[in-house]
C-alpha cells in the first residue's frame, strides 16, 4: 500500500513540474489552487446543514439563475460556498486536464469561477458554454487549452441556458433542449467575439469576456422581447448579515498575506515595489513578472482591503458581495493591486455618496468593487484619470443591466468594457493637449534664451503691392 501511495505522489509532484519538495514556482500554482478550494469546501462543510444539502442543491440547479440569484439567499450560507467549490474544483481539473500554463490570467478565470459560483453559476448552466467552446477548437483545428480560460470566463453567460432551460413558460423538454442548444452556439461564437473586442479597449480592461457576454446576451434579450418572450430583472438577495463570511476572507487574505511574505522573505525575493509600480495590463500579468509569493501577499492585501471597505459602508455580506470580492482577488493574479485600484474605489464611493442610490446596496458595493477591472487606466493616466473612470462607471452600471435582461452575470465588465471604449479616447486627448502645452513651453523658454523674439505681421505694417526693383546682372560676352 505504501508503495502505491509513494507512486501516485511522485506521480503527481511530476505532473505538475514540481522539482522538489518544499520548492514552490509558477508550475505547481495548482496545487495552491487546490489548497485554497480545499479551505472553501472545508468552511462550506462546516456551516451547511448535511440534512438540506441534497434539496437546497436542487433549488440551485433549477432555478433560472439570472441576475440577480443570490444562492445564499436562495438556499443557504454554506450550500452556496458548496456550489462555489464544486464549480472551483471543476474549473482546476478541467485547466490542469489539458496542461493550460498557470499564469495570472489562469488564477483570475478560476477565482470568476468561485465568484459566479456564488450568484448565479452551476454545473447545469455551464456545461453547453463549455462544449460551445470544445466544438469551436475542434472546427478549428487548435487546441482546446488555447481557448479554454475564455470558456471560464464566458460562462458569465451561464443564466442563458438556465432561463430557457428552466422557464415556467416553456415545457421541460423544449427548454432544456432550446437552452442546451442556445448555450453552445453562444460558447462557439464568444471565442472570435471576445478575441476582437479585447483589441477595442486597449488592454485596460482585466475582463474583456464581461464585454463579449454583455453583446451576445443584448442580443439574445432583444430577439426574446421582439416575440413576446419578457426577461423581468430577478432581485433575489441576502438581506442579512453573514459575519461568518467576514471572518472567512479575513482568514483567507491573512493566510495569503502570511504564507507569501514568510516564503518571499525566506527565498529573498520579496519585491512588493514591483507589484505596486506594476502597469495593470492582462497581457503583462504580476503572476508571472513578480513570482507566486509577491502575487500571494498582493491578493491578500486586496482581500482585506474590500472587507474593509465593505465593513466600513456597513454593507451585509451576502453571495453577490463574496463573489466580486473573489472575482477581484483573481484579478489581483493579473494586475490590480491597492494603489491603481483605490483611485477607482474612490470615484466609485464619489459617485455613491452624490446619487440617490444607497452607498450600502448590494448593486452599488458590487459596482464598486468590480470597478477594479479597470485598474490599468490609474497606472496609463494617473489617479485623476481612475476617478473619473470609476465615477462614469457607476452612472453606467446601474442602469445597463436593462439591456440584456440579468442574463449576463457580468453587468459590471459589460459596464467597463463600454466605459473603457467611451473614455479612453478623451483621456488621450486630454493627454496629448498636455503634452503639446508643455512642448510649447519649452520652445519659447528655449527662444527666450536665444533671444529670439517672435513680433506677429501687425494689420498696418502689411507689404506694400509696389514690385521690388530688381538689378540686372550683365554676363561677360565670349571672345
Amino acid at each position: 500500500m505504501s508503495s502505491i501511495v509513494g507512486l501516485l505522489k511522485s506521480k503527481f509532484r511530476n505532473d505538475l513540474h514540481f522539482p522538489e519538495k518544499g520548492t514552490i514556482s509558477v508550475h505547481n500554482g495548482y496545487r495552491l489552487l487546490f489548497l485554497f478550494n480545499l479551505f472553501l469546501f472545508s468552511a462550506a462543510v462546516v456551516l451547511m446543514e448535511p440534512r438540506q444539502l441534497l434539496a437546497e442543491m436542487q433549488l440551485i440547479l433549477f432555478s433560472e439563475s439570472h441576475l440577480v440569484t443570490d444562492y445564499i439567499a436562495l438556499t443557504s450560507v454554506g450550500t452556496a460556498l458548496f456550489n462555489s467549490s464544486m464549480m472551483t474544483f471543476i474549473a482546476i481539473f478541467i485547466c490542469y486536464h489539458y496542461r493550460v500554463p498557470m499564469t495570472g490570467g489562469a488564477v483570475s478565470a478560476i477565482f470568476m469561477v468561485t465568484g459566479y459560483g456564488l450568484f448565479g453559476k452551476n454545473l447545469l448552466n455551464f456545461i453547453p458554454i463549455f462544449l460551445g467552446v470544445r466544438l469551436y477548437s475542434y472546427f478549428m483545428n487548435e487546441p482546446l487549452k488555447k481557448f479554454l480560460l475564455i470558456a471560464l470566463y464566458g460562462s458569465s453567460v451561464s443564466p442563458v441556458v438556465s432561463f430557457f432551460a428552466f422557464n415556467q413558460r416553456l415545457s421541460p423538454v423544449l427548454g432544456i433542449g432550446v437552452g442546451y442548444l442556445i448555450g453552445i452556439v453562444i460558447g462557439f461564437i464568444m471565442v472570435p467575439l471576445a478575441l476582437h473586442f479585447q483589441s477595442l479597449f486597449k488592454r485596460v480592461s482585466l475582463y474583456s469576456a464581461g464585454f463579449t457576454s454583455g453583446m451576445l446576451c443584448t442580443m439574445v434579450a432583444g430577439i426574446c422581447r421582439m416575440f413576446g418572450l419578457q426577461i423581468d430583472l430577478r432581485g433575489i438577495v441576502s438581506k442579512e448579515q453573514q459575519p461568518e463570511l467576514i471572518i472567512f476572507l479575513v482568514i483567507f487574505g491573512l493566510l495569503l498575506c502570511g504564507y507569501g511574505l514568510r516564503m518571499a522573505s525566506k527565498r529573498h525575493r520579496l519585491n512588493l515595489r514591483a507589484i505596486w509600480s506594476h502597469s495593470g495590463k492582462i497581457e503583462l500579468d504580476i503572476l508571472r513578472d513578480t513570482g507566486v509569493y509577491n502575487t500571494m501577499i498582493n491578493m491578500g492585501l486586496m482581500t482585506l482591503l474590500l472587507v474593509g471597505y465593505v465593513m466600513t459602508i456597513d454593507a451585509v455580506m451576502n453571495g453577490p458581495i463574496l463573489g466580486a470580492i473573489f472575482c477581484v482577488i483573481g484579478f489581483s493574479a493579473c494586475g490590480a493591486h491597492v494603489f491603481n485600484s483605490v483611485p477607482l474605489l474612490l470615484g466609485v464611493t464619489l459617485a455613491n455618496t452624490l446619487n440617490i442610490y444607497a452607498m450600502n446596496e448590494t448593486v452599488t458595493v458590487t459596482a464598486a468593487i468590480f470597478a477594479m477591472m479597470l485598474c490599468a487606466i490609474t497606472n496609463a493616466y494617473g489617479w485623476k484619470g481612475g476617478l473619473i473612470v470609476g465615477f462614469i462607471h457607476t452612472s453606467m452600471v446601474l442602469n445597463i443591466d436593462v439591456l440584456h435582461g440579468g442574463l449576463n452575470l457580468y453587468n459590471n465588465g459589460f459596464s467597463g468594457g463600454l466605459v473603457a471604449m467611451m473614455i479612453i479616447p478623451l483621456l488621450d486627448l486630454s493627454q496629448q493637449l498636455r503634452n503639446k502645452r508643455a512642448i510649447d513651453q519649452v520652445e519659447d523658454e528655449l527662444l527666450d534664451k536665444a533671444g529670439i523674439v517672435l513680433h506677429p505681421i501687425r494689420q498696418e505694417e502689411e507689404p506694400t503691392s509696389e514690385e521690388p526693383q530688381i538689378t540686372r546682372l550683365s554676363l561677360p560676352k565670349d571672345n
